[in-house]
């Protein structure tokens, strides 16, 4: 833990005193500010002054097992904070819970902010029950993963596994979804924007990386520019690839969709591209857009006639199967992939939308 308890109550961030005074803190009393059992000073050359339990046991704090590139970062971004003049605070517990996160920030118009710095990996069990926790107390969580687990392919192309969508952001409407990674080797955060997901780990987005000390903290929930073709050719790339090669392996659910495929004489290469179109509420659903699009066209769209309208609650029935159970916690918005799958098919001239329910075709597209 980076601050603990004197005697007299008053805590004491280790890291913001010089060397002497830390000499001179050993021979104080401290105590963990969770559990109220002592604790010791553990400072060096290659370490974070910071305090740990004398023995093993049973604490909240004890539980974390931060590592020093995580200790690092939580104090940079705290010190980033304070800086601008907000009130913050390391390691506060949260009022009717055993929830401690990593800075505690009061704004001046009394909403709270808690913000996560996520360097290891954690269950979905206690990812929910941490935002659930804040949520109850009117707190709004801000995950900060850590630049460790940015795994970068090219330049619109990164590798987010499905673990990791769970920390997709959009705590504005006018937001497009966003991530945020920061390394406390370099001092850089990066702003993933303009996100596409494919169905797999393999990402597009446009990554902005900038020097902390170079940013305010409102900037990083800021729409940032975007590089519509180039983002959109790389996800065309991706799904491409993916229908040029076999399914070596799938769930029963894609195999049925594929055996509905050969039942109509196609292939996965036979897929056209120009129906295949990235939207940004793909987390909504468990398989590839190449997927639950095509069996649209399948099941519906294919069979509509020329004028013929069709009902978006219609279209969302057919794709149910394809939903996930659960969507990421911090998203504002409640459009669902199929009304938007739509939307763009309506841009390239296949569909006009009538009203918020209903959909005309306008041009035939034979699949068979």
């Amino acid at each position: 833990m980076l601050q603990a308890q004197l005697e007299d109550g008053r805590l004491i961030l280790l890291a913001s005193h010089q060397k002497e005074q830390i000499h001179n803190f050993r021979k104080q009393r401290f105590f963990c500010p969770a559990c109220r059992k002592s604790v010791i000073i553990r400072a060096g050359k290659k370490i974070i002054p910071h305090f740990a339990h004398e023995q093993i046991h049973d604490c909240e704090l004890n539980k974390t097992g931060e590592s020093l590139y995580h200790m690092r970062g939580k104090l940079q971004l705290f010190h980033w904070l304070k800086k601008q003049g907000y009130a913050v605070r390391l390691e506060e517990r949260v009022k009717d819970s055993a929830r401690r996160p990593d800075l505690l920030l009061h704004t001046s118009n009394g909403r709270e902010l808690a913000i996560e710095y996520q360097c290891a990996s954690i269950s979905d069990e206690e990812l929910m029950r941490r935002n659930e926790a804040y949520e109850r107390n009117g707190i709004v969580p801000i995950w900060i993963l850590g630049g460790n687990r940015l795994k970068r392919t090219s330049t619109y192309m990164f590798d987010l596994p499905k673990r990791e969508q769970r920390f997709l952001m959009q705590h504005k409407q006018n937001m497009p979804l966003q991530l945020l990674y920061y390394c406390s080797d370099t001092e850089t955060l990066c702003n993933v924007q303009h996100i596409l997901l494919t169905g797999k780990k393999q990402t597009v987005g446009q990554l902005f990386f900038r020097p902390l000390q170079s940013l305010c903290f409102p900037q990083i929930f800021q729409p940032l520019p975007k590089n519509l073709s180039e983002i959109n050719q790389a996800w065309h790339s991706i799904q491409a690839r993916a229908i040029a090669k076999p399914l070596t392996y799938a769930p029963v659910a894609m195999k049925r969709w594929l055996m509905r495929l050969y039942d109509n004489g196609l292939l996965l290469q036979d897929i056209p591209l120009s129906i295949l179109e990235p939207v940004e509420t793909q987390y909504q659903m468990s398989v590839p857009p190449y997927v639950w699009q095509t069996d649209m066209w399948l099941e519906v769209l294919n069979h509509l006639s020329v004028t013929e309208s069709i009902s978006l609650k219609r279209l969302m029935y057919t794709c149910r199967k394809w939903e996930v159970a659960t969507k990421p916690f911090a998203i504002s918005s409640n459009k669902h992939p199929v009304q938007s799958y739509m939307q763009r098919l309506c841009q390239h001239g296949w569909f006009d939308q009538i009203d918020s329910d209903t959909f005309v075709k306008k041009k035939g597209l034979s699949l068979f």
